[in-house]
């Protein structure tokens, strides 16, 4: 290489100004190995300021003035100069010591600029708290001493509210856990006394469980649902009934006996309200097994039971209800219960009469039929008024569809004329005064209960003049009666589909 062709090494040497004590070092050597080339504390307070530029003459700014640069290395030099101007030229270098200095660059830097304060360190470990106040006034120091404080208090303030956070959430859901798995309520057994529980028709699960609860056979009714849901029967079903159990029972004792479980097996019957002798026969042999002749045989024999041998049949005392009976029962066995059922709601009404209570089953059979549940107490006493003798209004006729297709074997209302006048029908109440012959179906209790306690009152007709709101209308004569009869009319037209 030619000695005269400048190097990148030597221009950077030409371009850095001579260093003097006076002057310090005009850049330092950073931690990471990189030199800063810009003035720095703690030399600034000894160079002294550059002099503001002279404002350039209107000469100058026409003709300006550029110094020829005799090679790239002096352009070079001057163009890293204006880096950090100084108001002392820069010193000119010779040859020699151009190259003087570029050999003790490359090979001690040090040796030109001086140790620098990265270089006294350079053996010892890394200290962030050191490193704060390393080449910084003492005001900067304790400042960023305070602000490591800071972040440090802060994060320990974040790590001890989200520890908190996690372990309060961890707390509410092993509470919410308990709460969620905790064992209901329930006696340890064996149970004390003895009780007959009743279940009553259409009494689901729940129902029955705080039945339970309220007469103190068990705990709660949580236990006895699981107890009723776990038991070793295949039905889970709850029948009506009468059940002899205790009280403080463990709920599993007391499903089990409302299920049937190790007990001898049963046979379940259900006769609906109103139904007719024939009916309940059929569901009596489809339940139990029985042959139906031989309940039709029992059922024309009513003396068998206690009743009036005067009686046609046992109609009407086969009482609506649920039942349970022993596989093995009888014919009989299981018609008598039917009877005495029907025989003590009467007694229980007040019909103890055998005479005054077949009377009221009868009227009972015929409320079942004609009225709805919360009239029944009205048209019993309308009833009664046309079984009066002094009744001008009907001549002693009752005058009730429900009697008249009973007797044609039918359940339709709607009969012909022929048929309203037909006396070969011993139910027709158009023809013949009093009551029917026999009861004309099963009443249930709210029935009997009204049959044996009718309201008092003057009325001789009944009319329901919505089929949907079961809306009755009570009449004394029979002019009164026709108008609610048209306003009947009125609503069956308005309403083909729901008058048939």
């Amino acid at each position: 290489m030619n000695s005269q062709q400048d190097s990148p090494r030597r221009r950077r040497a030409a371009a850095t100004p001579a260093v003097t004590d006076s002057d310090g070092a005009p850049f330092r050597r950073l931690r990471t190995g990189r030199r800063r080339a810009e003035p720095t504390a703690p030399f600034d307070q000894h160079r002294p300021a550059p002099e503001a530029p002279e404002e350039a003459s209107e000469g100058d700014l026409a003709t300006p003035v550029v110094e020829p640069s005799p090679t790239p290395v002096a352009a070079s030099a001057h163009a890293s100069a204006t880096v950090e101007e100084t108001d002392e030229a820069e010193p000119e270098l010779g040859h020699d010591d151009e190259t003087h200095v570029a050999e003790a660059a490359h090979e001690e830097p040090n040796a030109i600029f001086g140790p620098s304060d990265a270089d006294e360190h350079a053996d010892e470990p890394f200290n962030e708290a050191h490193d704060y106040t390393l080449n910084h006034p003492p005001e900067l120091a304790a400042a960023l001493a305070q602000r490591k404080k800071r972040r440090r208090r802060r994060n320990i303030i974040m790590v001890s509210v989200f520890t908190i956070f996690v372990l309060a959430l961890t707390a509410a859901g092993l509470f919410i856990n308990g709460l969620l798995n905790t064992e209901p309520a329930d006696f340890e057994g064996p149970g004390e006394g003895e009780v007959t529980f009743v279940v009553a028709q259409g009494w689901g699960p729940n129902r029955v469980g705080d039945e339970l609860v309220s007469q103190g056979i068990v705990a709660s009714r949580e236990a006895f649902l699981q107890a009723l849901s776990s038991a070793d029967s295949e039905n889970k079903e709850v029948h009506p009934g009468e059940y002899p159990l205790q009280t403080k029972l463990p709920a599993r004792d007391a499903a089990d006996v409302l299920l049937g479980v190790g007990s001898a097996p049963v046979a379940y019957l259900a006769i609906n309200q109103n139904a007719r002798l024939p009916a309940a026969l059929e569901a009596i042999a489809e339940a139990t097994g029985i042959e139906l002749p031989e309940l039709q045989e029992l059922a024309t024999a009513p003396e068998t039971f206690g009743l009036d041998s005067s009686y046609e049949n046992i109609e009407g005392f086969l009482h609506p209800g649920e039942y349970r009976f022993p596989v093995d029962s009888s014919a009989e066995e299981v018609l008598q219960m039917l009877v005495d059922a029907t025989r003590d709601k009467l007694a229980a009404a007040g019909a103890s009469d055998p005479d005054d209570a077949y009377r009221a089953l009868t009227i009972a059979s015929i409320l079942q039929g004609e009225a709805r549940t919360d009239d029944y107490a009205v048209v019993a006493g309308a009833i009664e008024n046309r079984l009066k003798p002094d009744n001008r209004e009907t001549g002693g006729l009752l005058q009730v569809d429900s009697s008249v297709i009973y007797g044609l074997d039918r359940y339709t209302l709607e009969f012909t004329a022929e048929e309203k006048a037909d006396e070969s029908n011993p139910y027709n109440t158009y023809q013949h005064a009093g009551l029917p012959p026999t009861p004309i179906g099963s009443p249930g209790d709210a029935a009997i209960e009204a049959a044996v306690n009718p309201d008092e009152n003057d009325y001789y007709y009944w009319v329901t003049v919505n089929i949907a709101t079961g809306e009755t209308k009570f009449a004394e004569s029979y002019s009164e009666h026709r108008r609610n009869q048209q306003e009947y009319r009125d609503y069956c037209a308005a309403n083909p589909g729901v008058c048939g």
